[in-house]
């Protein structure tokens, strides 16, 4: 494979640099911003990463405290009936310009690489919706990802709220979505075994209860269930389960302050097409940090095991062990600029060529609330061999933004 000159690295920097100074600025603010005439820094450290009070406001359901959802909405003599004066919605379009040593072509203009329309609102007090559909991304239309409703302080108890619908399932840990790198997080998204199984997107219904048991410590519980193949098409008999077993989840947290950490366990179980079936559980620890009022450190580490994740007929020759996980760092510099590094390690025992370690570095500015620019560069410090015969490093210039 042809290696990245320098040069080719220099056109891409001038030719990105030159598209981000003509960008022509947006003047409008997105989907909650606009229903509360608030500023996105309000949720946001820097859109989509959401701060304290944004995180707080997700989790009360997308409204604000005490709020009266009839404050939003058109003047209707009916009381069984709560439309919003607007209908809510945004969208959020990322292009980027992207170099690469790891295929043929080591140049591309991905512009857009995605597009999508959000929207989401209040039914009525406590019980709200979520939903985007995709409908341009990496050029096809993906459809429909996050749809779910939720629901806040569930049988009038306070604190206790019910989601349900399609999402990930590990957007209790750090929801990929929010992420400020182009770069993911690796082990979520790798394919361990054979099962339809992942760590992302499933159907699932997900209970979350929250205390204080002191005035600065607090404790999480969450406990969800979930179909455990995705959020794949119905098969021909309208079952979108693709076997009679259901797959469990759940994670506990203990917090003082704005420091968290927490420990996430998933187990779970699927039958091919023959009736033999792989086992497989996911458990490991998380953290959140805020250190030195801006500088946040944060991570997820998950330990699994896929017993027959080859769906062998005989024996344990199917086994597989894995662990990955990563570990981010996000410093503030000044109102406009984000710094953020992202460690991405993987390991399966079993499936050598799916071993992972990279390090990537992202610098991300603000020309406005909701649009920004970013530059982004990923090395792979996986050592060389045979399954792994070239190292292979990126690099993304990025134009985001929401509307």
């Amino acid at each position: 494979m042809r290696r990245i000159k320098h040069g080719k690295w220099i056109f891409i920097a001038a030719m990105a640099l030159f598209v981000c100074l003509v960008a022509e600025t947006a003047s409008a603010i997105p989907l909650f911003a606009r229903k509360y005439k608030l500023s996105c820094v309000m949720c946001h450290t820097g859109f989509p990463q959401l701060n304290n009070f944004g995180a707080n406001f997700a989790q009360n359901g997308y409204q604000m405290p005490d709020e009266d959802p009839k404050d939003y909405v058109e003047e209707i003599e009916e009381n069984k009936l709560l439309l919003h004066q607007y209908f809510p919605f945004a969208i959020r379009v990322d292009s980027f310009f992207r170099a690469r040593n790891d295929t043929e072509v080591t140049t591309d203009i991905e512009a857009p690489f995605s597009a999508k329309v959000l929207t989401s609102g209040t039914l009525r007090k406590d019980i709200a919706y979520y939903f985007y559909f995709f409908f341009d991304e990496r050029g096809g239309v993906t459809g429909i990802e996050d749809a779910f409703l939720y629901l806040n302080s569930f049988l009038g108890i306070e604190n206790f709220d019910l989601r349900f619908g399609q999402f990930q399932i590990t957007d209790s840990l750090f929801p990929r979505e929010q992420r400020l790198t182009f770069q993911d997080y690796t082990y979520y998204t790798t394919p361990v075994s054979d099962s339809g199984f992942n760590l992302v997107y499933d159907r699932a219904i997900e209970a979350n209860y929250n205390f204080n048991v002191t005035e600065d410590w607090n404790v999480g519980l969450l406990a969800g269930i979930s179909n455990g193949n995705g959020i794949g098409n119905a098969n021909n008999e309208r079952n979108f389960d693709s076997n009679g077993f259901k797959n469990f989840y759940g994670r506990g947290t203990l917090g003082y302050g704005n420091q968290t950490v927490g420990v996430y366990a998933y187990h779970g179980q699927e039958d091919d097409p023959r009736g033999v079936a792989s086992n497989f559980y996911r458990i490991g620890p998380d953290f959140n940090f805020t250190i030195f009022e801006d500088w946040n450190i944060w991570g997820s580490y998950l330990y699994g095991e896929d017993r027959n994740g080859t769906f062998q007929e005989r024996g344990p020759e199917g086994d597989i062990q894995s662990w990955g996980g990563f570990v981010g760092v996000t410093k503030k510099l000044g109102d406009d600029w984000i710094l953020s590094f992202l460690h991405n390690i993987v390991e399966v025992n079993e499936k050598p060529q799916l071993d992972a370690n990279t390090i990537t570095a992202n610098l991300t500015y603000y020309l406005m609330r909701n649009l920004k620019l970013m530059f982004e560069l990923t090395g792979d410090l996986q050592g060389v061999s045979p399954l792994h015969s070239e190292k292979t490093h990126t690099g993304e210039f990025g134009i985001v933004f929401a509307y």
